[in-house]
């Protein structure tokens, strides 16, 4: 049984991006927004600054009241010295912060959570461009995090499907997180059952079909679960609904698992908050060598 430190893996990633920041021979400007009073919000801001200004970029958090949001984003887009965005979410916590999300220029996209990028994953275009396929698209931060520690300890398989005859469990199915990540995984080869609020839905080959497969069912098939549920009145899930062999990964700020996984399953990954901010900062390379280096 492994019990993964994320930490541990992020560090390399970082040590790696510095490397490739420093190759660009060319300054990279980020700025992200918050728009939030929320003292752990800023706080998370300013630790967010502070990992990106380490490994090389030129990183301008901006403080902004949130009905300035809009006309900030699209000045950003406009302004050529700009090479990504980040906004740090939630803003208005409803239907806004969608229309803000999908503001950002796809260029500068740092999240991948705009439609272009939605559209790309979901269509399992790997390209970023129609005319240079061999730019690769971006992915969400989270989803490409998650997909990054399974890789680094040996789960996630080789080869076009590396995820082929698998069988994975994601409880939650936001558009940032829970759909773009089971879309992904389906893409490379796996059946994954995705589980919110509103019940089941079956991924397959990134297609979304109805199921009647519940908890109970889905848990005793999956050789992965995957959990990003924040509610406490999720009934966490415990071994005896498991595969003896099952990887178990939580992104939750709630732990979605019973002390006892640990002593049950292959291997544990209990957060992935360090990775999430290495991938972003793997999308803004990707970004300015795609769109802003010529």
């Amino acid at each position: 049984m492994l019990i993964v430190d994320p930490d541990q893996i992020a560090k390399k990633q970082l040590a790696m991006l510095k490397e490739s920041v420093a190759q660009l021979n060319s300054t990279v400007m980020v700025v992200g927004f918050i728009a939030s009073d929320d003292p752990p919000s800023f706080s998370y801001a300013k630790a967010t600054r502070k990992e990106f200004t380490n490994v090389g970029f030129n990183y301008d958090l901006r403080k902004v009241k949130r009905l300035n949001l809009e006309a900030e984003i699209i000045k950003a887009n406009a302004d050529e010295k700009v090479h990504g965005i980040f906004i740090y979410f939630p803003v208005f916590k409803n239907q806004e912060d969608t229309y803000l999300r999908n503001l950002v220029h796809y260029t500068k996209d740092i999240e991948a959570g705009s439609l272009y990028w939605t559209r790309k994953l979901n269509t399992n275009d790997r390209s970023a461009t129609s005319k240079d396929t061999d730019k690769k698209a971006l992915i969400p931060c989270t989803p490409l995090a998650i997909v990054k520690v399974l890789d680094e300890i040996g789960e996630y398989g080789t080869g076009t499907l590396p995820l082929l005859g698998k069988t994975v469990t994601i409880f939650n199915r936001s558009e940032v997180i829970g759909r773009p990540l089971a879309v992904m995984m389906s893409n490379d080869g796996a059946r994954v059952l995705s589980f919110d609020e509103n019940g089941p839905i079956e991924f397959t080959r990134g297609t979304p079909r109805e199921t009647n497969v519940d908890r109970a069912m889905a848990l005793g098939k999956s050789h992965m679960v995957i959990t990003g549920v924040p509610e406490l009145n999720f009934e966490r899930i415990k071994p005896q609904e498991l595969r003896a062999d099952v990887i178990c990964l939580n992104f939750s700020s709630e732990n979605n698992y019973c002390e006892a996984i640990e002593s049950h399953v292959r291997a544990f990954v209990p957060r992935i908050g360090p990775m999430t901010v290495a991938m972003c900062m793997r999308n803004t390379i990707r970004l300015f060598e795609n769109f802003h280096s010529e």
